[in-house]
């Protein structure tokens, strides 16, 4: 019976997402949407509103919103090893991203994007890490020339320089300076979106791993305090940093 109900629950929800965003709820609204479901670890419901979205006219704003959670959907498809996923919603992120950098070419947000794209597709098929890393390279340093204090492309210049070997560029200390900054960006300009928790949630990990501990607790603390059903952290990493395991790096939004 739990089972069904929570069947039920999920269906209505999803019924409901689907005739809402057909007569457009606005950018912020939508926004908010996607911040819920982060915090509550609802990917089925991110997976409907995507898929909703995909389908109806959306402005320049409301565009932005999906493009930031088709980043998400992607991430979480592949921190959860969930290729077959993965692959079929990569190309709804790449065409979009191909939309808005021919809008506007000079748009620094956009070409991390295209970076983010760039190391999905080496995730996914880690073979190909030396014919793509140019072109990963290449996206990331557009986008920092172009915004190189703004959010995105702060996270995945530290993302690079997180999880390459330090003998093809990684540095872990520079990596944990770029995630500070992405996180002041977004607790400064964009606290509603759902990003700044996920960069929190990324930022309280690495001072983890650098062995920061008091630093990742009260980050942690300070995001649940904001957000006390953000389940990601109330559930799993305070309770492990607190018990003394180190983190496994993957993005969460399950």
């Amino acid at each position: 019976m739990r089972r069904r109900r929570g069947f039920v629950g999920w269906f209505l929800g999803a019924m409901f997402l689907v005739g809402t965003v057909a007569f457009g709820q606005g950018a912020a609204s939508l926004n908010r949407r996607f911040t819920d479901f982060y915090l509550g670890g609802q990917m089925e419901l991110w997976q409907v509103l995507v898929d909703s979205l995909r389908k109806v006219p959306l402005d320049a704003e409301e565009e932005r919103v999906l493009l930031f959670a088709e980043y998400g959907l992607l991430g979480a498809d592949i921190g959860a090893k969930r290729s077959e996923a993965a692959w079929k919603n990569l190309p709804f992120f790449e065409r979009l991203i191909q939309k808005q950098l021919a809008t506007a070419p000079d748009n620094g947000e956009w070409h991390a994007f295209s970076a983010a794209l760039i190391a999905y597709r080496i995730a996914l098929e880690p073979w190909k890490a030396p014919f793509l890393s140019r072109s990963h390279t290449a996206a990331l340093e557009k986008a920092l020339a172009l915004q190189p204090r703004a959010g995105l492309p702060l996270v995945e210049q530290a993302n690079s320089w997180y999880f390459r070997p330090s003998l093809v560029g990684g540095d872990k200390a520079k990596a944990l300076k770029a995630y500070e900054q992405a996180f002041s960006y977004y607790k400064r300009f964009e606290r509603e979106h759902w990003m700044y928790y996920n960069v929190g949630a990324w930022l309280g990990q690495a001072y983890l791993q650098q062995g920061q501990r008091q630093k990742a607790e009260a980050l942690y603390l300070q995001l649940l305090k904001e957000a006390p059903d953000f389940t990601w952290v109330r559930d799993e990493l305070l309770p492990e940093l607190q018990q003394g395991k180190n983190p496994n790096w993957h993005f969460e939004v399950e």
